[in-house]
């Protein structure tokens, strides 16, 4: 079998120590970063034998953010977000209701999060071409995966001190199908 020249290159490289280990995925994703004072927080409370952890990801979310929309498809260009991001501007966003969502191999620990402009940005997102699994807008934080069973242990012991956490937007981030991540400006009032 005749080896396409892509496919040279990129044996070659390998076999040279040249190979990028750049994530791909399969969507483009708009996410508001957060101040994470609070959050560190309730991280350095998490029993580290509790975190779920897979090869090189999951365990602690160190990037607090809320997702605006994913599923954004790979033609949808940075100028495109930073249109619709510039048309709005964001307020102090209230985290609350700590809670979690279960699976086979995880808990999800996450706080849900209100605040203006969320729900107008995600909807002017969708003029893109973008694809979804869940048709509903539900704009949360996640704060760490723990292992299956581990996430009422920490609604639990966390819900009284963290009932309700203030949170100052930071930036805007588009990361896109290649791996690559862009940080937007965002206004705040």
């Amino acid at each position: 079998m005749m080896m396409t020249l892509n496919e040279q290159v990129q044996k070659i490289k390998k076999i040279m120590g040249l190979h990028e280990n750049k994530q791909v995925y399969p969507y483009g994703c708009v996410m508001l970063y957060f101040d994470d004072s609070n959050v560190k927080d309730i991280h350095s409370q998490i029993d580290p034998d509790d975190l779920y952890i897979e090869g090189d990801g999951y365990g602690i979310e160190g990037e607090p953010h809320c997702t605006l929309l994913y599923g954004l498809h790979n033609n949808v260009t940075d100028d495109d977000v930073i249109g619709v991001l510039n048309n709005h501007s964001f307020g102090t966003c209230k985290a609350h209701n700590l809670s979690c969502f279960e699976n086979e191999k995880y808990d999800v620990l996450k706080f849900d999060v209100d605040g203006d402009g969320l729900f107008n940005v995600n909807d002017d997102l969708k003029q893109f071409p973008y694809t979804t699994d869940y048709p509903d807008y539900h704009p949360h934080m996640t704060i760490a995966y723990l292992k299956p069973g581990k996430g009422k242990k920490y609604i639990e012991m966390l819900e009284s001190r963290y009932g309700e956490l203030s949170m100052k937007p930071q930036y805007g981030v588009y990361s896109k199908t290649d791996g690559s991540k862009n940080k937007i400006p965002v206004r705040i009032n």
